[in-house]
């Protein structure tokens, strides 16, 4: 008698995460056309709408290439850190602490060198996101503890910090009852590029480069790799996988902090609730939607500012903007099931064998 058996594919299509994300794709358009049509809305005309309004103009492509900043870099941090096969879920709060660490430093410092100055304010943002994740780091490599669920907690830490901050010794008096710290000045300001596209967005570029530069060529990546697959190997290798993987981790939440601060200097400008708006939790879907590599971050993290853009702004003709929430939970799901049978295949055996 036969049975079947589940098996991992000892080859992968080098194209199999491209495939999956488009197939994801195209299955959350299909949704998104189909939620469309039951509110009595064209899809084809509300989809057109939001890709004109999202990079129909340099305005509005600046725009989507700025939300896409923090997705981009709290998705390499992410990517770092899943080198060693954790899983980073604070990225929410490393993005609210990159921002904390930069207004300490920007409130307790002063350089006449304006260039400088936001390099330091840059700087801190990213210490800033490594300090937020050091706790789970330190609880991971000496005692085990899972770092999903230290991670998770510390998103609830921080913003509980930035709500005490806001509305205490950091309040704006100027702004009455809303609750945010005071602007920073214009002169630590990051400049635009091109329309209003952020020179974050240049750095943005930077990081990817050296994201891929740690994971795919350096010795660090390799070692990392190692590290995460197989502890036992690591240790015939002379690696410390405990040490690989706090390192790691530091770097990974030094990326969303960057992240935080960059959004301060070009965006809100201040510390307010509205430093990330789920930044850090969409990044895990573009992380993980591209299999964890650099370049498909940047490139899909792109994508998603120009959605989240794009699903803003429909509201004006009575459409919801959750609809770009739902195709990008949707790309997610369809992507991983699309990986599932890039992966695995189903044989026949004999039960006699």
């Amino acid at each position: 008698m036969n049975k079947f058996i589940l098996s991992k594919k000892l080859y992968r299509n080098e194209l199999a995460t491209f495939y999956s994300f488009l197939i994801g794709f195209l299955i959350a358009l299909a949704v998104g056309s189909l939620i469309l049509l039951i509110q009595e809305k064209n899809p084809f005309d509300v989809f057109s709408l939001m890709l004109k309004l999202s990079v129909g103009s340099v305005n509005s492509l600046s725009n989507s290439l700025n939300k896409a900043i923090p997705l981009i870099l709290a998705g390499l941090g992410i990517s770092i850190i899943n080198s060693v096969k954790l899983w980073n879920i604070g990225a929410e709060g490393q993005i609210f602490m990159g921002a904390i660490a930069l207004n300490f430093v920007y409130i307790n410092t002063s350089i006449n060198n304006s260039q400088i100055y936001i390099f330091l304010l840059l700087f801190s943002g990213f210490l800033g996101g490594a300090f937020c994740i050091l706790f789970p780091a330190i609880t991971k490599v000496l005692f085990g503890v899972n770092e999903i669920i230290t991670t998770l907690l510390t998103n609830y830490i921080v913003f509980g910090l930035t709500i005490y901050l806001i509305n205490g010794v950091w309040k704006d008096p100027a702004s009455l009852n809303f609750p945010a710290a005071a602007y920073v000045s214009e002169s630590v300001y990051l400049p635009t590029v091109i329309g209003k596209l952020s020179s974050g967005f240049l750095i943005c570029i930077l990081f990817t480069l050296i994201a891929y530069y740690i994971k795919d060529k350096s010795v660090f990546g390799y070692e990392m790799r190692i590290a995460g697959g197989s502890e036992l190997t690591a240790i015939y290798a002379g690696i410390s996988a405990k040490q690989k993987a706090f390192f790691a981790m530091l770097i990974g939440g030094g990326f969303a902090g960057l992240a935080g601060a960059i959004e301060l200097l070009s965006q809100t400008h201040r510390v307010s609730t509205g430093i990330s708006q789920g930044f850090g939790y969409t990044a895990i879907i573009v992380a993980a939607i591209t299999g964890m590599r650099p370049i498909g971050i940047f490139l899909v993290g792109c994508l998603f500012g120009a959605l989240t853009i794009g699903g803003s702004v429909i509201q004006t003709i009575g459409v919801s903007s959750y609809i770009a929430e739902i195709i990008q939970a949707t790309t997610l799901f369809g992507a991983l099931i699309a990986q599932f049978f890039f992966s695995y295949e189903i044989l026949k055996k004999d039960e006699n064998d």
